[in-house]
């Protein structure tokens, strides 16, 4: 384990027949189906580690947003008084439901001339297609990758795709090999809504590259597949989420269906480089860091088996879009899901997400084994960008990020304790006052977590944001024997209680904020 830095991070850059598409009933997701149940699956966490207890400052000092790091207090200017925030009788009327992703795909099926070769299974409805020049040995991998892929969902109880008909020749899902090096993303889409079927559902197909040598596509061409399908499993449960959740989604059963170090390391690297970048602001096509997020539904909340919790907020969220529309129907989402099943448990969606912020902190080397199960193997890939690094000594100090903080982003900063705690045990008697400023009309969570001297997590203290208020402040006491101060905040979305955060307002409006630290 290491312990945190002194200094920040340099910057870098950026198997039996299914019925018909027509009749085939919906399938329901395994597990804690229903909103009890996934309350019930969505059990509280093991409590967080006590933290230090403290009463606002008197007198805290009110710091611009345009303020320079280091400004005292008496040099800032006061902020403008932006308004009073619309409060819960101001609040506009509730928007009309979301418009979500169109109904027809931009992704669209080969044609049958141009992948005349197609191997199918004999035991599992799955087929490959591909052009006449493509080796019948990269077929073959590519069918046995898909294979793999299905036998895995089969066994997290995950429902199959829907069945396509006549569609590329037969009712089984279709997976298409394009000639060339894989050179970025696959390309995944969708049919028409399936027919008959209560909630939107729809049959997927997607289109990879072949495998660059027959035996030696390597564990990447098997991601990818297990990627395509995971997308056509999610696509049975709401054709209609949005891209981004399918994006996490189909991520999340790929690393568990096909473990990839290669392509896991990269996208938990520009993940965790870019920590205020929403959850669902991925693109569908390639592994996205965002697994995180469903994996860490399952290791704190979960019952066990992967993948359960993602599939049922999925199967939770679904809607009915009316035949003939040019877009799904996107409400609910599966932030909706989440809402209404931690609400049962006392819970609300910016205490997860904070959680949440706060466990991938403790991510690759600077793990302390207590947050994420197996979090050791991302090495420093897995290591969060801190906005910050401030010595003690050097306080006070106002900092702003380096980029505004999206809705569901997080931002992190550390303030170093090493050296005082070295030097002078007297720590113990110190303590620090946080102030945080932020843009309107965003709501900021905020978590001090204490560090100790072997990297692990020893306290922690939440500052709760307040409708209606732009600022948060506290002081922390009880310093001595730490390594630091971890300050993590999380953009939990719009304070207007009636205009929730809604995955499918991409692009979304980041927000800035600064913060005191002193003395």
């Amino acid at each position: 384990m290491r312990p945190c830095p002194t200094h920040a991070p340099p910057q870098r850059p950026e198997p039996a027949p299914e019925l018909s598409r027509a009749s085939a009933p919906r399938h329901k997701a395994p597990g804690a189906l229903a909103l009890l149940a996934l309350a019930a699956a969505l059990g509280g966490p093991p409590p967080a580690a006590a933290g230090a207890s403290g009463a606002p400052p008197a007198g805290a000092p009110a710091p611009a947003v345009t303020a320079q790091a280091g400004a005292p207090p008496g040099d800032a200017a006061p902020p403008g008084d932006a308004g009073a925030p619309p409060g819960d009788d101001a609040a506009p009327e509730a928007a009309p439901p979301a418009e979500g992703r169109p109904a027809v795909s931009p992704v669209q099926r080969l044609e049958e001339r141009d992948t005349p070769q197609r191997a199918c299974s004999f035991t599992l409805p799955v087929c490959v297609h591909a052009p006449a020049d493509v080796p019948g040995a990269a077929l073959l991998e590519s069918l046995a990758h898909l294979e793999a892929a299905m036998r895995a969902y089969d066994a997290l109880g995950l429902p199959r795709p829907v069945q396509d008909g006549t569609l590329g020749g037969g009712p089984a899902y279709d997976l298409y090999l394009e000639r060339g090096p894989r050179r970025g993303p696959l390309r995944v889409g969708h049919d028409m809504r399936a027919l008959g079927d209560r909630f939107d559902a729809a049959s997927a197909f997607a289109v990879v590259a072949a495998p660059a040598a027959p035996g030696r596509g390597g564990c990447a061409s098997a991601s990818d597949v297990a990627y395509a399908l995971g997308h056509a499993v999610a696509a049975r449960l709401d054709a209609g989420a949005e891209e981004g959740a399918l994006a996490m989604t189909a991520s999340y059963l790929a690393a568990v269906a096909a473990p990839c170090p290669a392509e896991e390391l990269a996208a938990v690297d520009a993940f965790q480089r870019a920590p205020e970048r929403a959850l669902t602001g991925a693109a569908l096509g390639a592994l996205d860091g965002a697994l995180l997020f469903p994996w860490y539904l399952d290791d704190a909340y979960g019952t066990g088996t992967p993948a359960q919790i993602a599939a049922s907020l999925l199967a939770i969220a679904a809607q009915s879009t009316p035949a003939g529309a040019a877009r799904f129907h996107a409400e609910p989402d599966i932030f909706d899901a989440l809402r209404a099943s931690l609400r049962s448990r006392g819970k609300d969606v910016d205490d997860l997400l904070l959680e949440f912020a706060v466990a991938r902190a403790f991510l690759g080397s600077r793990s302390d084994g207590a947050h994420l199960t197996d979090a050791e193997r991302f090495g420093d890939f897995g290591r969060v960008r801190f906005e910050w690094s401030l010595p003690y000594a050097t306080l006070p100090r106002r900092v702003a990020p380096l980029r505004p903080i999206e809705p569901t982003g997080a931002t992190y900063l550390w303030l170093d304790l090493s050296a005082e705690s070295a030097a002078a045990p007297g720590l113990q008697a110190a303590e620090i006052t946080f102030v945080a400023d932020w843009e309107l009309p965003a709501l900021f969570r905020w978590a001090i977590v204490k560090v100790d001297r072997q990297g692990a997590e020893a306290g922690r203290v939440e500052v709760a944001g307040i409708f209606g208020s732009s600022r948060a402040q506290r002081t922390v006491v009880g310093l001595d024997g730490l390594s630091g101060l971890l300050i993590v905040g999380v953009n939990a979305g719009s304070m207007i209680r009636n205009r929730p955060f809604d995955p499918d307002d991409a692009p979304f409006m980041p927000h800035g904020y600064t913060v005191w630290l002193s003395r």
